[in-house]
Formats: structure tokens, sequence, C-alpha cells
């Protein structure tokens, strides 16, 4: 049965944008389902809330099209230096480019922009179709050809089913693959700022026994605060008034944040989530969809980065050997490079989550101990190397 489409992506964010700009030029058939485009982007527009960093080796991914240059064009904010210290420490440890020989550890970035601009890198493949605003609701399997109902009401096939579409994925629902999931006692407060200083080549994170606080530096006096709390007291910060909340930042916070002026808040509760299987025959999960773990070390994206690159590349050398590469026999290639790499970032998150709630004594030397040491030239360098995905 010939299908409308080689892939169906369902989920149009930065990850499944990703992969179908990696596919395009290899002579897939794409098509890239989403409920809803990215909002334009103008230069006097507020700093989006929703921001994550980017290792080098997502920016890489993005290298590979377009996309990157685009997103240069709009805006993004290169950092060099990166802090870890908790309060009444001696761990306290600062990672810098220079120690590894890079410009630069990273970039923070608007997800709407990287979203964006990756939608603009794809209007140039007349292979790829972008069918928006749509939701897949049902799946269906018929023989090698995979079916999918929209809710627009419109059925489209496809050889394969990719699910990018999140952590609450309807593909990975409508396929019966079920999730080891856990919820911590913790929400986190994030809050775009105007800031006094001017501290935008660093990022940094404070320990303390509530929980992190850390900064994001954005373009400009501008940047990102976040604040892990009990979840009641994160959902209070949240409901003040910008003015008043500006207030209990600065006056928990450490003093290398400075002054500040909130422009907008939000809060969130912290998962983790991690799907049984990421394929099977005619479908395979990316991103959220697949895992999600405590954005404590920012890895969440940069790892949804590394499952495209991955699979990509899998698809990309069974159809050129021949292969049937939508097969589970070919899937589980992929499957077999990433789960396990996923599992131990969600656990080494999860350690890091729980090693820094306790207030013990002892618990606050060992953990300060494991800082001190990564102060270590060799283990500093490993440390900086794998957390920029080289």
């Amino acid at each position: 049965m010939k299908c409308d489409y080689d892939i169906v992506i369902c989920g149009g964010g930065m990850i499944g944008a990703a992969l179908a700009t990696l596919l395009a030029p290899h002579g897939f058939s794409i098509a890239l389902v989403d409920g809803h485009k990215p909002g334009r982007y103008d230069l006097s527009q507020k700093f989006d809330l929703r921001i994550s960093a980017l290792s080098p080796k997502s920016a890489q991914v993005m290298q590979q099209s377009a996309a990157w240059e685009i997103l240069q064009g709009m805006r993004l904010c290169p950092y060099k230096r990166m802090r870890v210290w908790e309060v009444a420490g001696f761990g306290d440890l600062t990672f810098s480019a220079n120690q590894v020989g890079v410009a630069e550890l990273g970039h923070i970035v608007e997800n709407r922009l990287v979203q964006l601009s990756l939608w603009q890198a794809l209007q140039s493949n007349d292979n790829v179709k972008i069918i928006c605003p749509a939701s897949p609701e049902h799946f269906h399997r018929d023989g090698k050809t995979m079916r999918i109902d929209l809710d627009t009401g419109q059925s489209i096939s496809a050889r394969l089913v990719v699910g990018a579409d999140g952590a609450q994925s309807k593909v990975r629902q409508g396929f019966g693959v079920g999730v080891n999931r856990g919820q911590y006692q913790q929400a986190c407060l994030v809050a775009s700022v105007n800031t006094q200083l001017g501290q935008q080549d660093i990022t940094w994170q404070r320990f303390v026994n509530t929980g992190p606080q850390a900064f994001l530096p954005l373009l400009g006096q501008h940047g990102s605060v976040v604040w892990y709390h009990q979840t009641d007291h994160a959902r209070a910060l949240a409901n003040l008034t910008n003015v008043d909340l500006a207030g209990e930042i600065m006056a928990h916070f450490p003093a290398e944040l400075g002054a500040i002026e909130v422009t907008e808040k939000a809060s969130f509760g912290l998962q983790k989530q991690h799907a049984q299987s990421y394929c099977m025959d005619g479908m395979v999960l990316v991103g959220d969809a697949a895992h999600v773990i405590n954005p404590l070390a920012g890895q969440g994206v940069n790892l949804g980065f590394q499952d495209v690159s991955s699979l990509a590349e899998t698809l990309k050398k069974a159809r050129n050997s021949g292969e049937d590469w939508s097969t589970i026999g070919v899937l589980s290639r992929y499957q077999k490079q990433r789960k396990l790499a996923n599992s131990i970032m969600l656990h080494s998150m999860d350690a890091f989550h729980h090693g820094f709630s306790q207030t013990g004594t002892k618990s606050k030397w060992l953990r300060n101990m494991v800082l001190a040491s990564a102060k270590v030239p060799l283990i500093k360098k490993q440390i900086i190397r794998y957390a920029m995905g080289i």
C-alpha cells in the first residue's frame, strides 16, 4: 500500500522539528504535525519564560541546516562560565570554556525561537509538509502502513510514526507503551528578570536546604531566575505580584544576583518519567515522549537533540543499505544507543536531587567532597566535555 509519507513526526517543537531538518536532505518524505505555530519574532518582544541551555552538541545538530544561522539572527546568549556551590560549603566550583579550549560552554536560548528557526529552515524542503494546527487522535496499523487520524478530520499514512509530542505523548499512549514515573516533592519557580548587574557570560546554581537557586543569563541586562522549593511555597511565590516576588528573590538569593525586576513568572511541578520501550514496528519515541528528567542540570533538551541525531543516523544508514528502516530490527539500534544513556542521566539527576535534599552534617560533608573532587583538572575537563556533549 502506498503511503502518503515515509515518516509522520507528531510534535513540531524543538525536537520534532530538529529531526525533520536532519532527515529532509536524505530523501524521506515527511509530515510534521503540531497543534500550534511558533509565534513570530520581533526584537522588541519581551524575553520568553521558557528557555533552555543548548550544548555545543545540540548547536551542531541545528548547524546541519540553516536553523542555527537563522537563530543567530534572532537572539541567543552564549555563556563561558558555570558556577556551582552550596551555602557554607567548601565545594565552590567554577567551570570555564577556556579550560577545554573552546569559545563558550553553551547558549541560553528561548524555546520558541529555536522552534521558529527550525520551522523556517524546513521551508526550503519540498519533501516536508507542515500540518498545523492539527493533533493526532487515533493510530491504526495496516500491515506495514500506519494511519493517523487527525483532529481536523484528515487521515494520513506513513511507514513510520515518530512521537516527539512531549511528556503526555499521544503517540506513546496510542501505541500502548508504558512508563516508569515518579513525582518529586518540589516545584520550580521560573521568573524572567531585568538585571542590574552585568553577568551575561556566566550561569550559576547555589544549593540551599529548600532546593537549588539558579541564574541563567540572556542578552543585555536580562536573565532567568530559577528557584526550587516545596510545591506549596513555589506556587505561593508565583502568585505574588512581580514587585513582591522580586523582593522575595533578592532577600533569599545570593548577592551575586544583585537587584532585579521581575517581568514574568510561573511555577511547575517536577517529575521523572521513562518510557519502558522507545520503539516497535512502525513507531519510535524521541525527547520528552521517551524521557523526562529533573531539570537540575538543564540537560533535558540536550538529551532530546542527542536522540534525534542518533535516530536520524540510524534511519539514514538503514535506508542506504537497503534495509526496511521502519522495523523494530532497525529502530532497536537507536534504542540501544539512547535508552541506557538517558537512563544513566535520569538516575544521576535523581541522585543529585536527593543528595542535595539531605540536611545532615554527613550528607553535607559528602556532597561538598564530591564538588571539591571536581576541582581536579582532569576530572573537571571530563565533566565540562560531558556537559557540552563533546
